[in-house]
């Protein structure tokens, strides 16, 4: 048995409170591994803590097993009805048999010989205001991002100096370019939203800003005019919400733009600003405009953009003053969620600051920060409620770029996904293909060729499959379109409404409709439950991925693609009593066509 592989704490992942009633306890294997029972009980069973007795617990094996890449992972539920829990593990391969407790792996006869109380791991107590409690209704919710410089120009009398026409699908754009997008536009398309299944908007940000991006926030409590000011998004969110529509809007809290009123206090006068403190700041003076001064060492920047100087989140003062922010969004345009940009560099204490104060106003409030990595220190139930899904999103995009990618191997990194966290947290996790910060979807599946049929396949399995993935889901706007774009900026193109009236994209359009439609009404779509099947391919080498998913009745949903580039017969027999629907119709077939799905 490969020792060293072995991995538990009865902390994190590993160890955790699912309910109040339910403790989920797993452990990671190598392959050697044929089999692991859990040994647990109440650790008082006998006494008190070094009384004269030897704790005994129940043996129950660990039916739960996922396949990483250097791995297995083991996991089972228990609920002690004494809201604590005391355990070991027994690990068994063909010819051999260890115990594993908090100090090491030892062999039957070791352990046997082993006196004392303090064996095995403990989960002391149930803490009811310790378990991670993630909003029910984001489930239920597709969302749809929006990018308000470029989604709709719904009045035009807001159009700052210098727009320009309206721009078509083809039409490359830059961060300086302005064509017009604004919220009268976007309450023009509530009525297109609600039809195509949308739940929810996030909104890239809306708050005035010296760029198209609005990344560079110069007032927090004021709508860009622009985009039609305080009241206007007041009005939006009061005609989403009667739609069943959620608002989330971005929190640029990291960073500050240039034009930030005590960004330039302290520009002005240095150590002497009262808000000093509320920035990074290493040397001054330095001119009074952006001069590469954060590369330089004067100042702390994203990214070293000198027009976005570093909020010190630190700072208790900045802590008070951006959840003033937040709660006067919540309280005038009624918001339901907050997604936190740059999310991995804002302060631990602010976020969990921010997270009580914002669940004090709104109970179901949903937060979400923009980590890319592994984010399970901000996932521990004290503050965020997930993160965008980007290990999810690479892992997809790799299996249809990559056709030497196997299907075990995507199941692998799925799998990966969906155990680095807790379930709690896997059903807060923000899922998303493409994003104001990516190629978008179609243009990265070309790879820099134009778009054809295969292309468009390819695009539709991916989607397919993460709709198929618990947390909640995303599109990005146009991508129902599958509009093109490349690198940031060009992924933020103007939204193609002139060439969708004129029935282009109603194919796709109307596709993506109907997957939002089944994603909505197929609970087994939206369980924690997948498991990836090798009836048709044994060894997932030929690209033939076959997925299950249970609803909580135990019903199951089978989803067969063919990922390959060849044409595959499935055998009638392997079809029998299964209703059968394609992505381009409702009839049965036998055939997988290169690109073509089947859900069963």
């Amino acid at each position: 048995m490969n020792l060293a592989a072995i991995q538990h704490m009865a902390t994190e992942n590993f160890c955790y409170a699912l309910d109040e009633e339910t403790i989920v306890i797993s452990l990671k294997t190598d392959f050697d591994v044929r089999d692991v029972h859990l040994v647990w009980g109440d650790p008082y069973a006998g006494g008190i803590m070094g009384g004269n007795w030897k704790w005994k617990g129940t043996s129950v094996p660990m039916t739960e097993k996922k396949e990483l890449q250097q791995h297995l992972w083991w996991s089972t539920k228990v609920q002690p009805t004494s809201k604590r829990c005391k355990y070991y593990f027994e690990i068994y391969t063909e010819t051999e048999k260890y115990i594993l407790i908090e100090d090491g792996c030892y062999t039957e006869a070791e352990f046997e010989a082993m006196e004392g109380f303090l064996l095995g791991f403990f989960f002391p107590w149930m803490n009811s205001a310790d378990i991670c409690k993630v909003p029910e209704w984001i489930q239920d919710r597709v969302w749809y991002q929006i990018f308000p410089e470029r989604f709709c120009n719904g009045d035009s009398s807001l159009n700052p100096p210098h727009t320009k026409p309206w721009a078509d699908s083809k039409t490359k754009v830059t961060n300086e370019e302005y064509f017009g997008g604004d919220l009268p536009g976007v309450i023009s398309k509530l009525d297109y939203l609600s039809d195509l299944g949308i739940g929810g908007i996030y909104f890239n940000p809306l708050n005035v800003a010296g760029s198209s991006h609005k990344y560079d926030t110069t007032d927090y409590f004021t709508i860009d005019p622009i985009f039609g000011g305080n009241k206007v998004l007041k009005e939006l969110s009061e005609k989403a919400h009667q739609k069943d529509i959620k608002i989330m809007l971005d929190g640029v809290f990291n960073h500050s733009g240039w034009f930030f009123p005590p960004w330039q206090d302290v520009v002005k006068k240095g150590p002497n600003s009262e808000y000093w403190d509320w920035f990074m700041v290493q040397e001054w003076p330095f001119e009074p405009k952006p001069s590469n001064h954060a590369k330089s060492g004067k100042y702390m920047a994203f990214a070293y953009c000198d027009a976005m100087p570093k909020l010190n989140t630190n700072n208790q003062k900045v802590i008070d003053y951006l959840l003033e922010v937040c709660t006067f969004w919540v309280k005038e345009y009624d918001i339901d969620a907050i997604r936190l940009d740059v999310a991995n560099e804002v302060s631990h204490e602010f976020c969990r600051q921010l997270r009580k104060k914002m669940k004090s106003l709104k109970k179901d409030f949903y937060i979400i920060g923009e980590i890319w990595h592994n984010a399970f220190p901000w996932l521990r139930g004290d503050e965020f409620d997930g993160v965008m899904n980007y290990q999810l999103t690479e892992a997809l995009k790799e299996f249809w770029l990559n056709k030497n990618i196997t299907v075990k191997e995507l199941e692998q990194r799925v799998n990966h996904c969906y155990t680095m966290y807790t379930k709690n947290i896997n059903k807060g996790l923000f899922n998303l293909l493409d994003s104001h910060d990516t190629v978008r979807l179609i243009t990265r599946m070309a790879k820099g060729n134009p778009v054809n049929k295969d292309t468009v396949n390819k695009t539709m399995q991916e989607f397919v499959t993460m709709f198929c993935m618990e947390g909640t889901t995303c599109i990005y706007y146009g991508t129902e379109f599958l509009l093109e774009g490349d690198h940031d900026p060009d992924c933020r193109r103007c939204m193609p409404w002139t060439e969708f009236e004129e029935g282009k994209f109603s194919e796709t359009h109307n596709w993506m409709k109907a997957l939002i439609a089944l994603r909505k009404t197929v609970l087994a779509l939206r369980s924690e439950s997948y498991e990836f099947v090798y009836d048709l391919d044994k060894t997932g080498k030929a690209r033939i991925l076959h997925l299950t998913k249970k609803d909580k009745e135990g019903k199951v949903l089978h989803l067969y693609m063919n990922c390959s580039l060849e044409k595959m017969e499935i055998p009638s027999e392997s079809l029998v009593d299964k209703n059968i629907l394609l992505s381009n119709s409702l009839s049965g077939s036998t055939l997988l066509p290169n690109g073509y799905l089947m859900v069963l």
